[in-house]
């Protein structure tokens, strides 16, 4: 009970040491607040360094769910008539009207909680903000992960748009993603924040957590905002790693380098596509001794070859392992496929199949509600084309590979790898060389921010234009051998038309 409470309400207690070293930072940078507000203060280590930084100079306003701490931090002799504590749940909380009535400068500290809106929804937990799809995410995103948040992401939001014409100043730990996720929410708003910056903080030492964490500080001002922010190695200005800014809504993890490399940024000739999903892997996943197959159970199984592909999964493209050694239960050509005639075309595949529907048929995920039975995700013609280019999506290390076939079947990549689908070896080659040329590797980190969970991604890899880095790299004349067939689907005009939106929005971003 006691780790379960700890995650649903984040209770990390945040170091004493740590609070110091934070408030004697941010008051160099926001030396004269009027009010100092905790959200979430827990056992209130930030109320008691700010105290201990600005004494009797200041108002202080300490808010946490748990009653405990609230009781434990008035029976504390803080020996200051500006300390307000309150039993408060952040989500039901007018925060608007609260930092309305305090009118003056305005500094909001604290540690909010680093877990997802998922990991609460699997604890059953109402201690989340009312399920809405606040990123405003449409179709098939908003039912996936991009639907999922941290709830820290979630309340800084909401203080700082709480903060709207204020002049107030915002420094909390949370994980490195979390703050740029909201700095990418309100440049591409046009918020009102400037000045920001990320300090990288050590997790292990202070909380025993393995995440890319931070002190995160923006300032919201009605007069000024920016788009763009460094990210310094620790509590100091000192040591600068990088400099991160908003392009075309996306964010840039290097924008010097981005600037160098941006030529090719443009035109998707190619449709990226994510790898086969069935989040079965001890039931679809399989290996081969002789005529068997041996699940992950250590079950040794004796299936029908038709619906059995070989298998490169993304730990296996990150270090260009390309000979398979795992084969994969492919039940769909289509997503929309009936996955019934696999009872009367491969009565053992089925039999293994129904011998595991209590994993099968109970999922989570919402993509297989109403979907054929024992359905797989990912999947289409683009498949089982012949050849494809792919890359790991996990691996720091950037590097396309050629895929072809193995044991006479086009081989499948699971779905943390990325691919393009090609129809001959020679294409394949070509493609693949285009991609890990000098100019577009460059251009790719200058994109990733490789403390992500997936540093590379379908929206990255769309963004290169495989007709202008062809160019630069001497190659047109045979890329537009290739590019033709990937433009199919478009008339000419229409295709001329997708380029000159694309130089619009490149313009505009400018």
């Amino acid at each position: 009970m006691a780790s379960k409470r700890r995650i649903e309400f984040g209770d990390f207690q945040t170091p004493l040491e740590l609070t110091e070293k934070v408030i004697g930072f941010v008051k160099k940078i926001y030396p004269d607040p009027t009010y100092i507000v905790e959200p979430t203060c827990g056992l209130g280590t930030f109320i008691k360094a700010s105290i201990n930084n600005w004494g009797e100079s200041c108002h202080y306003y300490g808010f946490d769910i748990n009653k405990k701490y609230i009781k434990e931090l008035r029976s504390n002799d803080f020996g200051n008539g500006n300390l307000f504590l309150a039993v408060n749940d952040f989500f039901n909380f007018d925060w608007p009207k609260l930092f309305k009535k305090l009118g003056g400068k305005t500094l909001i500290v604290g540690n909010p909680p680093w877990v997802t809106s998922s990991a609460l929804g699997l604890l059953n937990s109402n201690n989340m903000p009312e399920k809405s799809n606040f990123k405003r995410l449409g179709g098939f995103a908003a039912k996936t992960g991009k639907a999922n948040f941290d709830i820290a992401e979630w309340m800084l939001i909401k203080l700082i748009e709480s903060l709207r014409g204020s002049e107030a100043c915002l420094a909390m730990l949370c994980k490195t993603a979390t703050a740029r996720k909201v700095l990418k929410h309100f440049w591409n708003i046009d918020g009102q924040i400037n000045d920001s910056s990320i300090h990288i903080i050590d997790a292990k030492r202070h909380f025993d957590v393995s995440v890319d964490a931070c002190l995160f500080i923006t300032f919201i001002n009605p007069m000024k905002k920016s788009k763009d922010a460094y990210i310094y190695e620790n509590l100091s200005f000192n040591k600068k790693i990088t400099h991160i800014g908003i392009y075309a809504n996306e964010l840039i993890a290097n924008i010097e380098d981005f600037d160098k490399y941006r030529k090719i940024d443009g035109i998707d000739y190619y449709k990226w596509r994510s790898g086969l999903k069935h989040d079965a892997a001890k039931v679809m996943e399989l290996d081969k001794r002789g005529e068997k197959y041996i699940n992950s159970f250590g079950e040794s199984v004796e299936l029908e070859d038709e619906f059995i592909y070989p298998l490169l999964k993304s730990s296996d493209l990150g270090n260009e392992r390309l000979v398979p050694r795992k084969y994969v239960i492919v039940t769909q050509q289509k997503v929309s496929d009936d996955t019934k005639f696999i009872q009367t075309a491969a009565p053992k595949t089925w039999a293994y199949l129904e011998s595991y529907s209590s994993i099968l048929d109970n999922r989570k995920s919402i993509i297989y509600k109403k979907r054929p039975r024992f359905s797989v995700f990912g999947i289409g013609d683009y498949s089982f084309t012949s050849w494809k280019v792919a890359i790991s999506g996990l691996y720091k290390k950037l590097y396309f590979n050629s895929i072809g076939q193995h044991d006479k079947k086009p081989i499948m990549v699971d779905d943390t790898c990325y691919f393009i689908p090609c129809s001959s070896k020679n294409e394949a080659t070509f493609i693949t060389e285009q991609l890990n040329s000098e100019t577009c590797l460059k251009f790719i980190n200058s994109l990733i921010f490789f403390d992500a969970k997936r540093p590379i991604n379908i929206d990255i890899l769309s963004r290169i234009d495989l007709k202008k880095l062809s160019a630069i790299n001497g190659k047109l004349d045979e890329a537009l051998k290739y590019l033709s067939y990937a433009q199919a689907p478009f008339s000419k005009q229409l295709a001329m038309v997708f380029e000159k939106q694309k130089e619009y929005r490149t313009k505009c971003s400018t």
